[in-house]
């Protein structure tokens, strides 16, 4: 089987459909798919002349990323998404006259969908996964991409018209893709999280101090971590510290807000950090809190339970699928900044409750969320489409690379 994956975001650059569409390309390898990816680079990193980078991360996984005008790892905006569409179409069209696919796994409806209109597929099932932004109604902060999502609104229909099979990440989104497309049918494919890198400290011993809160995200409105600074200037000054990782564009606001509300001595910003430096905070870290305004799987979440933290999240999108309230973390609703900053305060002040809730959610993410499980279901999902479409030609393919 090969198979040809199309997401304008791959590691290092994009949040957690990048990280996925990596997870699921390597799972696939591992049962002996080959696996074509076309991304998108970005343009600092550049290292060679021409329009794309072929890269070999494992065997039977190429990754070809394609030059864009993106310079930023964890934002893209419409511009830089669309330099990814011009540049990928005719690279896509010459792998797909060059090789024999037996599916086309497309992340994220638009933008990287939009590249279906424009392609041969000459009877190639595609499968089309929604991760939460490309679904209209998503991120109601964001004006332009709600504009964007007005006028494209035909065409998001088409696509999903078009797929074989759509799948979002989470059932609340998919009800939410329904309002776009009434009688839309899809099936539910969460993430997994990477169980060997998260993970609880071993044996780690009782800690005193203040307690140590974590937030990752993209610095941008949707994730709340405007609500968060806000409820932790409700708090016991020195009580409690809190750690935000990642970057974006409100990275300055965010800053500006600490320092208004007083709380600036105890909130560290430790901008974009490695997967592995990540991983190490969640281990020193006693709460995981993000109160996200939308929210579709939350990988940040998955890792959380992995890492065996109690969580504070929103009553919101797929974070409940993960978080049950009262049994394994606090949900609230989104904007409600006291209930927030209470939920905070009542696990910082049982440790026990926290260590048996970190229990619980290791066992749970280690029930529920393993990588393989996820692959298994994609890999089913291939074979249906397959055994649904008429007998295709088959083309021979060139031994030597594309170029």
């Amino acid at each position: 089987m090969r198979i040809l994956v199309l997401n304008y975001e791959y590691p290092p650059a994009g949040g957690g459909a990048a990280v996925a569409t990596a997870a699921l390309a390597r799972g696939l390898v591992e049962r002996g798919v080959q696996v074509d990816v076309v991304t998108a680079g970005v343009s600092s990193e550049r290292r060679t002349a021409g329009s794309y980078r072929e890269e070999f991360e494992h065997a039977g996984l190429k990754l070809y990323r394609m030059q864009s005008r993106r310079t930023a790892i964890h934002t893209a905006g419409m511009g830089d998404a669309a330099s990814y569409l011009v540049a990928a179409l005719p690279f896509v069209r010459r792998l797909l006259r060059t090789h024999t696919y037996d599916a086309v796994h497309i992340f994220f409806s638009l933008p990287t969908g939009a590249l279906l209109p424009f392609l041969d597929l000459r009877g190639i099932p595609v499968i089309v996964s929604l991760r939460g932004s490309d679904v209209p109604g998503y991120d109601p902060h964001n004006r332009k991409l709600q504009l964007a999502h007005r006028v494209l609104a035909p065409l998001t229909r088409w696509i999903w018209r078009r797929a074989d099979h759509v799948v979002p990440v989470c059932e609340s989104l998919g009800q939410l893709a329904l309002r776009t497309y009434p009688g839309l049918r899809y099936m539910v494919v969460p993430n997994g999280v990477d169980l060997e890198l998260f993970h609880p400290a071993a044996d780690a011993p009782a800690r005193s101090g203040p307690i140590r809160c974590l937030a990752v995200a993209r610095l941008i409105e949707r994730k709340g971590l405007g609500d968060l600074l806000r409820a932790f200037a409700l708090l016991e000054r020195g009580r409690y510290q809190l750690e935000i990782v990642g970057g974006g564009v409100d990275e300055l606001v965010l800053r500006g807000l600490a320092k208004k509300l007083g709380v600036a001595p105890d909130v560290h910003f430790a901008g974009p950090l490695q997967r592995s430096e990540v991983a190490l905070r969640y281990r020193e870290s006693d709460v995981f809190t993000l109160p996200s305004a939308a929210e579709a799987f939350g990988n940040v979440f998955a890792e959380a339970l992995a890492s065996g933290l109690p969580i504070v999240g929103s009553q919101i999108g797929g974070i409940p699928d993960l978080v049950e309230h009262g049994a394994n973390g606090f949900l609230v609703q989104p904007g409600d900044i006291k209930a927030l900053a209470g939920a905070i305060r009542y696990l910082g002040e049982d440790p026990q409750l926290r260590r048996e809730m970190g229990v619980r959610n290791r066992a749970k993410a280690e029930a529920t969320l393993e990588w393989s499980s996820v692959t298994r279901r994609y890999m089913s999902t291939y074979e249906a489409s397959q055994a649904r479409r008429p007998a295709r030609a088959i083309i021979a393919e060139p031994t030597a690379s594309i170029s």
